[in-house]
């Protein structure tokens, strides 16, 4: 049947001993059989191979730049506030798959010529299919032989890091596809499809409530500290138990449930309290990768770093936007570390907190651009939860803390109130510039109950011909704004009707340009306007 097929294929059901397969494969070879497991081993080489998301990276073969990466979420830095388009886009390598997420559209799957052209499922079914992959581990792992202590030890942490990893994917699935957490309306609102088992379920699928997703992801999160506590990870690229305390505490602050958000942060800086000292670094070298004392776990890649370089005849696709170049002051370390000029041209206001320009191509990501997890999150947490209770000297200890790492001279904060909750959500805009925080943050400040927020935001898209800049069309995400909840990919929802969707307004440019700017602001009288309203 059609639609079973293809919502099993929407949920990437898995093959255990050939790992992610297609839909018709599947279909065509699963079976319970499962001999070839036969030790927690085998089930920790399957998390490893097809649960977490893998380093990636750029290199040149042939004269031509090649690409060798795992699933992505690039996504999330093109939605937001974080980046403007640049006049030549030959490096902003995946800019016609992002122009749907850029521009906002009501059909993720159109083109720049607003026809379809699908491709946007892979943000829906790559955490699907690597929950399935985790509860499979989960079914399988107790039945494990374990012929000495060590082994009951293994086998605990491979089921906790299952249990992780499945709250972080459906946490990830409810931050695109369902609205902002409101613990006023949670229990009313659209969650996720939640799916447990492994095993194949001729059925539709339903979206659970928002209230039950969010405590679905909090049941894994306390399965998987149990299993965690008092094992011993095998790197930085598998996850722990103060893994799981930092997802907590975020998970905590997005319900808006101060209290536990605080004393889960606790829980990590009690663990390792590091900053980096940001002012240590050299102005052009990388300030975020697995050498850092802050990082506690990564996975995927930072391959978004290199859609900011250029070349000797190319300028750089991609830009900070000036409202985040905005936010640096002068006296403000990463205003020259995370922001720079490129490597060619020299041209200001590109990415550089990682080093993504062509002189860094080859070698594979040390960190990732979403899946970074760092101490720096347990300060800004702790010091966002306490504003948010009235406890303003506890938020300013924090934030003043964390801000002597980043800042020349005193830069110890005395605001209260309102004032004090602008500056600690400017600082982790700041600070977290293009790690994947942003949109998320963007999205649940329309919805926090003590100050709500929102604001407006204008893209600018850009159409070349014959090699050379042409024109710009600009849209425009109003405040409080439906586009920020995903919908749910056509060609999922064409076969799970209930599923359901989200109205999502129809979005056309609401003016062209043909002389090219830094942003819709800084445009003059003198730019020539189109009739493309």
């Amino acid at each position: 049947m059609k639609q079973i097929k293809d919502i099993l294929c929407g949920f990437a059901a898995v093959l255990l001993t050939v790992g992610i397969s297609s839909c018709d494969s599947f279909l065509k070879e699963y079976s319970q059989d499962l001999s070839k497991v036969n030790s927690w081993e085998d089930l920790d080489e399957v998390l490893l191979g097809s649960a977490y998301l893998h380093s990636g990276r750029y290199y040149v073969e042939n004269y031509s730049t090649q690409s060798d990466r795992d699933d992505d979420f690039d996504i999330l830095h093109f939605m937001g506030d974080e980046v403007r388009s640049g006049k030549d886009t030959n490096y902003w390598m995946s800019r016609e798959t992002d122009f749907p997420f850029y521009t906002w559209q009501q059909d993720t799957g159109m083109d720049r010529e607003f026809k379809y052209m699908g491709g946007d499922d892979k943000y829906f079914n790559t955490p699907y299919s690597r929950i399935n992959v985790c509860n499979m581990v989960i079914s399988l792992i107790d039945e494990q032989p374990e012929p000495d202590a060590t082994d009951k030890v293994e086998k605990s942490r491979v089921k906790g890091e299952a249990y992780f990893l499945r709250a972080i994917y459906y946490f990830m699935l409810a931050n695109l596809y369902c609205e902002p957490y409101d613990p006023a309306t949670a229990s009313s609102k659209m969650g996720m499809p939640l799916k447990f088992s492994e095993v194949i379920e001729d059925v539709e699928f339903d979206r659970s409530s928002l209230e039950s997703t969010y405590r679905a992801i909090l049941s894994d999160l306390e399965n998987a500290e149990k299993c965690l506590e008092g094992t011993t990870r095998k790197s930085l690229y598998r996850a722990d138990v103060h893994t799981v305390h930092l997802l907590q505490s975020r998970v905590y602050l997005y319900m808006q449930d101060w209290e536990n958000a605080i004393a889960k942060a606790k829980q990590v800086l009690e663990y390792n309290d590091d900053l980096m000292n940001i002012g240590a670094k050299n102005v052009g070298e990388t300030c975020l990768d697995s050498s850092s004392p802050e990082v506690l776990f990564s996975m995927g890649d930072y391959l978004v770093a290199y859609q900011f370089m250029d070349a000797r005849y190319y300028e750089p696709g991609l830009f900070i936007s000036d409202d985040m170049v905005a936010l640096y002051a002068s006296n403000d370390y990463r205003k020259e570390r995370y922001i720079g000029k490129s490597q060619y041209k020299r041209m200001d206001n590109v990415f550089r907190k990682v080093n993504g320009q062509n002189e860094a191509m080859g070698p594979y990501s040390s960190v990732g651009s979403v899946f970074c997890f760092r101490t720096s999150e347990a300060y800004l947490i702790m010091a966002e939860a306490s504003a948010y209770k009235g406890d303003d000297q506890t938020a300013r200890d924090y934030l003043n803390r964390f801000r002597a790492t980043r800042f020349s001279g005193d830069a110890a904060v005395a605001a209260s109130g309102n004032a004090l909750i602008d500056i600690i959500r400017d600082e982790r805009a700041r600070e977290f510039l293009l790690e994947g925080h942003r949109w998320f943050d963007l999205r649940r400040y329309t919805v926090c109950a003590p100050y709500p927020w929102s604001k407006e935001i204008v893209h600018g898209y850009v159409y070349e011909a014959n090699y050379s800049y042409d024109h710009t069309d600009w849209y425009k995400l109003e405040k409080n704004d439906a586009a920020y909840t995903l919908p749910i990919p056509r060609e999922i929802r064409n076969y799970q009707v209930s599923l359901g969707n989200v109205n999502r307004p129809a979005r056309k440019a609401f003016v062209t340009t043909t002389v090219h700017g830094s942003s819709f602001d800084n445009l003059d009288e003198e730019d020539d306007w189109g009739d493309d309203w």
